[in-house]
């Protein structure tokens, strides 16, 4: 699933661009994995390690309102064991 599936791509004067995602809401589970990141952390990085693919990023992301892939050490992270709710509306 690749993250830009779901969203308007626009063609203007032969520049390609994509419109605005809307990320799902997360609810939580007690069956999420919590970490606290280290220096060098980064969403790809994570989904890589516990989804087996880095294209869920974003979610990831999502579930713990960061704007950016790169995580600050000492972050509290939330990592959901499911990837059910990882679907862009």
């Amino acid at each position: 699933m690749a993250r830009y599936d779901r969203v308007k791509k626009y063609t203007n004067k032969g520049i390609s661009s994509v419109g605005t995602a809307y990320l799902p809401e997360f609810k939580e589970s007690n069956s999420d994995i919590l970490l606290i990141a280290t220096q060098g952390d980064r969403c790809d990085l994570i989904a890589q390690e516990y989804y087996g693919t880095t294209e869920l990023w974003w979610y990831i992301a999502s579930v713990n309102n960061l704007s950016s892939n790169n995580i600050e050490a000492g972050t509290q992270l939330r990592v959901p064991v499911s990837t059910e709710q990882a679907v862009l509306k």
